[in-house]
């Protein structure tokens, strides 16, 4: 495989913030790659993710890093709407996409499903992840640590998802 190059936004300060107005993580991924592409002339890869909890009718979903003013208040809020409910289940969800410089994109999703805790657990991680027990396990993200976190996680799928289409590619579509 050859070297690949890559940049990050720390890169360009001077970038405008980019202004999440999809209406699911796909849209809002989209939005973001492109935007990104516009303004760099690179090929880029951008996401959006979101918790969805069952009982909440999929709430906070695509508005998960809105959904209060920080982490402590998302999560308190969470809970709080989460009080009275019988059923805790949920599902983190991150979409990526790949825009490239000929203006084709391409979406890829990851899921990890599980269910809520009664309250924050644990220092590993950021946003959800205190009160998010992945399926199959009994400790939160922010319990499990970053190793697990990043073998399964709805971010880390989507981005196996990505690296089996990019690694397909040839060398002259990686240039693209």
């Amino acid at each position: 495989m050859p070297d690949i190059i890559y940049h990050t936004l720390q890169e360009y300060p001077a970038m405008p913030p980019i202004q999440e107005t999809g209406r699911t993580l796909a849209a809002n991924s989209l939005i973001k790659a492109a935007f990104v592409f516009k303004l760099t002339g690179l090929p880029s890869l951008a996401d959006d993710s979101g918790l969805f909890v069952d009982a909440l009718n999929g709430r906070p979903g695509v508005l998960s890093s809105r959904y209060g003013d920080d982490d402590e208040q998302r999560i308190r809020r969470v809970l709080h709407e989460l009080e009275e409910a019988k059923k805790r289940t949920a599902a983190f969800r991150a979409a990526f996409t790949y825009y490239n410089r000929a203006g084709v994109y391409r979406i890829f999703e990851g899921e990890c499903h599980g269910s809520i805790a009664c309250a924050s657990r644990g220092r590993h991680g950021f946003g959800y992840d205190p009160i998010f027990i992945p399926r199959g396990y009994k400790k939160t993200f922010a319990e499990l640590g970053p190793a697990i976190k990043n073998r399964i996680s709805h971010r880390a799928r989507a981005l196996k998802a990505f690296r089996r289409f990019f690694l397909q590619l040839t060398e002259e579509e990686k240039k693209v």
